[in-house]
């Protein structure tokens, strides 16, 4: 551990002053401070000590304990990085754990302050985007002081020369840039206000009004089957007039309703009531439509902001190794000119490759000619990595290339719908990850049919859209459980199967919430997997034990729906030990072939009557060719 310096030690100093200065009963200058004075000297828990009391002095006591989580967070999160990863808790890291954790806990308060949560985050928007751009700024002018004090020397050891690390932040800080700007685009979708309920919504009014007011009426039977289309036509009229006119009355009706109904005021009254909360319910959905573009455009601008930070750090050339030397020439040679060139390791293994390059004029290349000539001096198969240019230009530009994957996938489903219904319950998917994972995820709504089609729909939909924007699956899935958790209609729970293979090391890592087991199977040889963690939003804190397993050549991952289980027998702490026994004798060679054989014993087994969805999932992991 190092001794802390007098220059540490004024910065310590320094803040425990800057946590006095309070906005609004917020701190966001004490944050910055605090988070780019942990990333760069030593002495953590003075400095977060020293910044408490600052705090605790300024703010009052909700915002007080607010922020001591906030800075509590930050700590874990950077104490778990650093011992996963020693060298990784660069500034720019620092940053990255300070922008999520103020975002998470933005959105963590507002589900926690319950009812009327949806007004409380609307009017707080403002001031926490100003809150969250104010931190970023002043987090890199801190950071660029606390280093100009120490003499621009970070503390620890360096693992690459100076402009190589920083080649590595630029192309870090634009995947940065491009997460936010995604997640801005997604919070766009769909989200346009609407002036007027549309033909759903207006037949589902409809439907309540005549069944409340006409179900038990003795001119019933007249009224809808008689004059069924005057009838459909008159309550239509009296339901547009009702959203046109706040104080209809019952002589607004049309004549021809009124000599009819003997119901006429029952029918205006719960018409006036069913529209009333109609458009309460609409003007609530506007409100959260326009806080949600209001947040895309913070997200936009932050992702702008981090960019142009990009674009600032140095161009001088660097030095170069021996691999990295040879790159250059035998780039050179196919008239692709170089001036700077780094290389990292994920957390995998998985390496990557970053240049500065350009081509002469009236000469093409593309990027995976570049990458071709990158893995021959490497050994191995590299790859332009999402988002590089297809082709290099006459200027210089920044390019980016990744080790090729060492393992597929083939994927292999088969389903089937209980008994009497006509969709099922289940939903799943599978996704391929910019990062060379696939991840496979499985739901299974309660009971079945439509509704819990709809539930677990909403969890897969839920969980795509996460990890799609670039939120990692832990914190995806304590977003899903605060959703289920906050949820209008309680009760209503589906499970939740993920898993994601590494397609780099053969690693695969479950998450199992309320699901059934699962089997990895090579050859006669069976793994099974289960846990005993609830659904989403069955508890107050989500429970997500990590299962880990490693796979191999020829391995297949089999998922499962707990119908499938259920159709082996009433006995369920056999079924698990019976699916096991199947699986070590089946002779399925591929993915496909398995989940039909998987279905059909199950549904044999259960004389071919389902008695719940039955769904089976099966990845298959096969090695690539080598180069």
């Amino acid at each position: 551990m190092r001794k802390l310096g007098m220059k540490d030690l004024l910065v310590i100093v320094l803040g425990a002053f800057i946590n006095l200065f309070v906005w609004h009963d917020r701190n966001p200058v004490g944050v910055a401070f605090f988070c780019a004075a942990y990333a760069l000297i030593p002495g953590k828990m003075l400095l977060a000590m020293t910044a408490l009391f600052g705090m605790a002095y300024a703010l009052p006591m909700t915002s007080f304990i607010r922020y001591t989580g906030l800075i509590t967070t930050v700590m874990a999160m950077a104490a778990v990085l650093k011992k996963w990863r020693p060298a990784g808790l660069t500034p720019v890291v620092m940053c990255g754990l300070m922008v999520l954790t103020m975002v998470t806990a933005g959105v963590g308060y507002g589900l926690a302050y319950g009812e009327g949560w949806q007004q409380h985050v609307l009017d707080t928007l403002p001031e926490s985007a100003l809150e969250l751009a104010a931190a970023f700024v002043c987090y890199w002018l801190f950071a660029g002081m606390i280093a100009w004090m120490k003499g621009w020397r970070p503390v620890g050891r360096r693992n690459m020369p100076m402009k190589e690390e920083a080649m590595i932040t630029k192309n870090q800080l634009h995947a940065f840039s491009e997460s936010f700007r995604k997640l801005s685009q997604s919070f766009e979708v769909d989200v346009s206000p609407r002036g007027a309920l549309n033909d759903q919504e207006m037949q589902d009014i409809f439907n309540a009004v005549t069944e409340q007011v006409c179900k038990d009426c003795s001119r019933c039977s007249y009224c809808w089957e008689n004059v069924f289309e005057d009838s459909c036509e008159s309550a239509y009229e009296i339901l547009k007039l009702c959203s046109e006119r706040v104080n209809m009355k019952k002589k607004d009706l049309p004549e021809r309703f009124r000599q009819r109904c003997v119901r006429s005021d029952n029918f205006l009254a719960e018409a006036r009531r069913m529209m009333g909360l109609a458009q309460t319910n609409l003007s609530w959905q506007n409100r959260l439509a326009e806080s949600r573009l209001a947040l895309a455009g913070q997200f936009g601008e932050v992702a702008d902001v981090i960019g142009d930070f990009s674009k600032q750090i140095s161009d001088e050339p660097v030095r170069k190794g021996a691999p990295e030397k040879q790159a250059v020439h035998r780039l050179a040679a196919q008239k692709i000119n170089v001036r700077r060139i780094a290389a990292s390791d994920r957390s995998n293994g998985r390496k990557c490759v970053y240049i500065e390059a350009k081509t002469p004029k009236n000469i093409e290349k593309t990027a995976q000619e570049a990458a071709d000539i990158i893995g021959r001096v490497y050994g191995r198969r590299y790859l332009p990595r999402p988002g590089t240019a297809s082709v290099i230009g006459h200027r210089w530009e920044m390019l980016s290339f990744e080790e090729d994957v060492r393992y597929r996938t083939i994927i292999g489903d088969a389903r089937m719908v209980r008994m009497g219904e006509a969709v099922s319950g289940d939903s799943f998917t599978v996704m391929h990850m910019e990062s060379g994972q696939t991840v496979l995820s499985l739901s299974d709504g309660m009971g079945s049919g439509e509704k819990a089609e709809k539930e677990s729909n909403r969890i897969i939909g839920l969980l795509e859209q996460l990890l799609s924007t670039g939120f990692n699956r832990q914190s995806a899935i304590r977003l899903i459980h605060s959703v289920v958790l906050s949820g209008s209609e309680p009760h209503t729970y589906s499970t939740l199967d993920l898993a994601t293979l590494d397609l780099f090391n053969g690693k695969c890592e479950l998450i199992k919430m309320g699901a059934a087991a699962s089997f990895i199977k090579n050859g006669p040889d069976v793994k099974k997997i289960t846990s005993e963690a609830l659904p989403p939003g069955v508890l107050p804190e989500p429970e997500n034990e990590v299962k880990t397993a490693e796979m191999v050549h020829g391995d297949m991952l089999v998922m499962m729906s707990d119908g499938v289980l259920m159709g082996l027998g009433q006995d369920d702490d056999r079924n698990e030990e019976k699916m096991a026994e199947f699986l070590k004798s089946c002779q399925a060679v591929n993915p496909q072939e398995l989940a039909n054989a998987i279905l059909n014993h199950a549904m044999a087994a259960c004389h071919y009557e389902a008695e719940d969805d039955m769904t089976v999932l099966v990845c298959g992991l096969y090695r690539k060719p080598k180069l």
